[in-house]
């Protein structure tokens, strides 16, 4: 492998995207101890609840900072295109998944976001197959937003400070949910528009 091909793969925002995959793991074990059912268990629970919030949080954080360098050292690659986003949906599709079972979000909310996310990454691996680059729109990002300090809320879940975060993850969640549908429906515009200039 070239200079320019291992720059490419081994720099610093890789690096920063996958221990977010390495955060994936264990916040499931830490998701797992929880046991919400068990009253007996409550301080246990909580504590997991709130460790598991914290290692989520730091984990969401550092997707700001992998674009950080990327830009700052103008490190661009088709690879870190792919990876970072990859690395956004393990954490936040395992973290939704580990809610289910506690009853901290309905199954359906989460195959209707999971759907769109596989459509949307569906559509990416055809663009790139055509040569068709769709930027990233603002939705997008306000979804991430919205989503990210959602789900934190919801792991969180107990009243900590006295203030009811499943409420406000539930709230914040709803926004992201109308995002995630407007941006979706915003990418399809773009890649059947990106389509049919390409091939004409």
């Amino acid at each position: 492998m070239d200079v320019a091909r291992r720059a490419e793969f081994l720099n610093l925002p890789n690096y920063i995207s996958l221990s977010r995959i390495a955060a994936v793991p264990l916040l499931v074990v830490l998701m797992m101890l929880m046991k919400d059912v068990d009253e007996s268990k409550h301080v246990w629970n909580a504590s997991w609840s709130f460790i598991s919030t914290v290692i989520y949080t730091l984990a969401s954080i550092s997707d700001m900072l992998d674009g950080f360098f990327a830009r700052r050292y103008k490190i661009e690659g088709e690879f870190g295109k792919f990876f970072d986003p990859l690395a956004d949906k393990l954490l936040n599709l395992a973290v939704m998944i580990m809610l289910i079972p506690l009853g901290r979000i309905p199954a359906w909310f989460v195959v209707l976001l999971l759907v769109r996310e596989i459509g949307i990454t569906m559509l990416r691996g055809i663009a790139v197959n055509e040569r068709i680059i769709i930027q990233a729109s603002k939705w997008g990002k306000y979804k991430n937003a919205f989503g990210s300090f959602g789900l934190a809320a919801l792991i969180l879940h107990y009243p900590f400070w006295g203030i009811q975060w499943v409420l406000v993850g539930w709230v914040l969640l709803i926004v992201s949910a109308v995002f995630s549908i407007g941006s979706g429906i915003h990418y399809v515009y773009r890649f059947v528009k990106e389509l049919g200039r390409h091939r004409e």
